[in-house]
Parts: structure tokens; C-alpha cells; sequence
């Protein structure tokens, strides 16, 4: 059981996690709210004032704890996540706090308060509280991490603060009348609509979000180039048998998102994307197979408004669809094998890629296709494979990375070898890329 009461605590597994501080969105009497973390010392107060990370200050300088951005939906809920790598934390930082505060009202106007941490690695839900005692505080410790026997343990603390932000910030050794902002990029000065800005070398003018952080700060900050192709957002998992509609209804970020889908046994199976009226929605199908025990991987492009409809043709078999954020993607490398459909992430350089199906029938079509960064929609791509036959296969050049490689319609085992570009003319073999 994850989900703790306050005063309650539970320990909390593995290296890195992500911590999400989830309430309604500001507007119609809701204050906008900020969240940060704390880090302190033995005797719970910070060394100075760079142990606090908020939306001034996105980075701890030891980069064991980060703010990577804000996520919201049209059902008005909004996520602040932060990521916590206990492999930095320092040796006299004894505990991590969690804490939310807002401006020009108080929490006692803020629906649906929580604190939730997942594992950056797998996306389970590790940690759950709900803040359902808040009144006129304007500061929140919401929960804590903290030092156990050698493990870490999350504490639901539920304290609060009728002296925002800087009060808090002061009872736990923070100087002055505010933290001074931390020298780099400067946070978006917005004012009052609903999209987050896709993320891009320059910063974007959006409405309706204060004190996000300009794109290429999210972007700086994540350890992967996966991050320029999408935002981290909470594993969503749903599981039923034959056919059936499913609605989507948590928040996901806009961006490109994985789509892992399972199907037990033999027969068709398909996913693919409808609209709010049962209608087909954008984009390719998600899975579109008859392999049996099939697994497989597609990329779905997603605009951040409003619920996910999808659609699940499974002839009567048990079937799982797993969404993640695009960070889970593993990379090209030199090669990979597999079968069915899958994603994976180019970070080199320009090359050649030899691509080559061995179909489970008699004829098959083999399709992998390029999408950059920058890419619109799933019908904005590169062709890196386009192929029918017996025995599929080709040979076609690869772009510099980042790039997402989907290997799309792909009925058997297929293989991708990524191979150094053959120069024309002398000295090829010793010019530099």
C-alpha cells in the first residue's frame, strides 16, 4: 500500500525518483501554487540558500535534486515535478523536504492537494499523499524524505505555514527576504491561458502558467536527449480482455509519448486512436498486428488537451497498454533486433542504416520511419525503410541524432545496423564527421 496518511511514512526504493505536487489549476478563485524542495542538515535547516530549489533556483549544484517543469490538462489539474537522484545527495543532507506555497489566497481555495513520487525508472507509484485538512495556510511542508538505516524513507508531514513562500523558507535558515535568483536562463514571464510551450531553443510566450521555466531549461536539464522529443509525466497502465473504448483521463504532457500494448494469444489485434465521438482519430494505428503474444512499442503524438480516447480490437484476448514518458525510450546504439513494432532513440552521428524484416508469412511490409525534434505530427517524418516482399530489406541514410527511430509495420524479426557512411574520393577513411 503507497498511499500513507498524515504523519504516516513507508520507505521508498531505489536510486532516482521523480515527485510530482499535483492540485487544481489557478482561476475562479484557485491561487496559483509553487512547489519546492528543501534541503537540510542534521538539525533540519539549509547550509544556505542554495539549498533550496524552487522556480528561481531550478537545480541543486550538486544535481541531486531538480525542478523539471510543470504539466497540466483541460480538466484543470496541474503537476510541478521534481527528480530526486539520492546518489547526489551529499552526505550532511540528512533530509529532502517537499513544500508548496501560494500567492494571494490560501490552500483552503486549492482542490485535489497531493504529493506523489514514482520511480524514474519503471514510473510505479512509490509514495501517495493527499492534503485534505488545508485552511488558511499559504505554505505547505507537504512530506519529506529522509535518512534511515542506510535506506530513505517519505514521511507525510502536512504542515502549514500562514506565511508563504518566504516564511517558510525563512524557519528552515534561508537569509533575507527571498533567495535571490540563480544566474542562467530566466523564467517565462506568462500571464493567464492554458498550454505549455513546446520545447525549442528560444523561449515561448504562453498563458495561463506563472513562473514555468523556459524550454530550454527543461530541456538542459533532463541527462537525455529523449527530452527534447517529450516531458516526463507518471506510467499509466490500463489492462481488459476484447474489444473495447478506453478514455485516458490523467494528466499527460503535450509531446510525443510511448505506447507500449500487449495481447495475449493468437488472432488480430489493433489500438489506434478515436476521437470523443468514437470517430478514428490522427495519426497511424498503435498496434496493428496478428503476431501471437504480441509486444510491441509506437510512438503517439498528443497536444495536451483533454483525455485520450483509444480504441482495442483484441478478438477476445487479454491485452495491456502501458503509456510512458518518451525518456524510457532505449537507444539505437550500433543495432537492434526485435519483432513487432518498437521505438528507440539515434543520438550519433549521420550513417547509414541497414534495415531487414524476416516476415513470420510469405510477403510482408517493412516500414521504419525518422522523426527529429522538431517533428509536427506523426506524418512528419524520414524514411529510413520502405519495403514488400519475401525478405525485406534496405539501406538508406540516417541523419544526425537526436532522431526517434520507429520500426513500424514489421509482421516477424527484424534487424537495424547503424553503419559508417562510405566516403567517395581519397583520404575518407581519415576525414573527420
Amino acid at each position: 500500500m503507497t498511499q500513507i496518511i498524515k504523519g504516516g511514512n513507508l520507505p521508498v526504493p531505489g536510486q532516482v525518483w521523480r515527485v510530482a505536487v499535483v492540485r487544481r489549476a489557478a482561476g475562479d478563485g484557485v491561487p496559483e501554487v509553487d512547489a519546492s524542495a528543501l534541503l537540510l542538515d542534521a538539525v533540519g535547516k539549509v547550509r544556505g540558500d542554495g539549498d533550496l530549489v524552487f522556480y528561481n533556483q531550478l537545480a541543486h549544484a550538486s544535481g541531486a535534486v531538480r525542478h523539471v517543469g510543470q504539466v497540466r490538462d483541460e480538466e484543470r489539474r496541474v503537476a510541478d515535478w521534481l527528480e530526486i537522484d539520492t546518489a547526489r545527495v551529499e552526505p550532511d543532507v540528512q533530509r529532502i523536504a517537499i513544500t508548496a506555497s501560494c500567492d494571494e489566497g490560501s490552500f483552503g481555495q486549492v482542490p485535489g492537494l497531493l504529493v506523489r513520487t514514482i520511480s524514474a525508472g519503471t514510473g510505479e507509484q512509490l509514495a501517495l499523499y493527499e492534503v485534505d485538512d488545508a485552511t488558511t495556510e499559504t505554505a505547505f511542508v507537504l512530506g519529506e524524505f529522509y535518512r534511515r538505516d542506510g535506506t530513505w524513507k517519505f514521511r507525510a508531514v502536512g504542515q502549514g505555514y500562514d506565511s508563504g513562500l518566504v516564511g517558510l523558507a525563512e524557519d528552515f535558515g534561508i537569509e533575507g527576504s527571498g533567495p535571490a535568483a540563480a544566474p542562467g536562463p530566466e523564467s517565462l514571464a506568462v500571464e493567464g491561458v492554458t498550454e505549455l510551450p513546446a520545447p525549442g531553443p528560444e523561449p515561448v510566450a504562453v498563458e495561463g502558467v506563472t513562473k514555468l521555466p523556459a524550454p530550454e531549461v527543461l530541456a538542459a536539464a533532463s541527462s537525455s536527449p529523449a527530452a527534447l522529443f517529450g516531458r516526463d509525466f507518471p506510467e499509466y497502465v490500463r489492462e481488459g480482455e476484447g474489444n473495447q473504448d478506453v478514455t485516458v483521463d490523467v494528466p499527460l504532457p503535450p509531446g510525443i509519448l510511448l505506447i507500449d500494448t500487449e495481447r495475449q494469444g493468437d488472432g488480430y489485434f489493433c489500438v489506434r486512436r478515436i476521437d470523443e465521438e468514437g470517430e478514428p482519430g490522427p495519426g497511424h494505428a498503435l498496434a496493428n498486428t496478428t503476431l501471437t503474444d504480441f509486444e510491441g512499442r509506437a510512438a503517439l503524438w498528443f497536444d495536451g488537451k483533454g483525455p485520450l480516447y483509444l480504441r482495442v480490437d483484441a478478438s477476445n484476448r487479454r491485452w495491456k497498454i502501458t503509456l510512458r514518458p518518451v525518456g524510457a525510450v532505449a537507444e539505437l546504439g550500433r543495432g537492434a533486433k526485435g519483432r513487432g513494432a518498437d521505438v528507440l532513440l539515434h543520438t550519433g552521428p549521420a550513417a547509414e542504416l541497414a534495415a531487414a524484416l524476416r516476415p513470420v508469412g510469405d510477403h510482408a511490409y517493412f516500414e521504419v520511419r525518422g522523426y527529429a525534434p522538431d517533428s509536427r505530427d506523426c506524418h512528419d517524418y524520414k524514411s529510413l525503410a520502405n519495403e514488400a516482399g519475401k525478405r525485406p530489406k534496405s539501406l538508406r541514410r540516417l541523419p544526425t541524432g537526436p532522431l526517434l527511430v520507429a520500426v513500424g509495420s514489421s509482421e516477424g524479426d527484424w534487424t537495424l545496423e547503424v553503419r559508417r557512411p562510405k566516403e567517395q574520393g581519397a583520404g575518407g577513411f581519415w576525414r573527420r564527421g
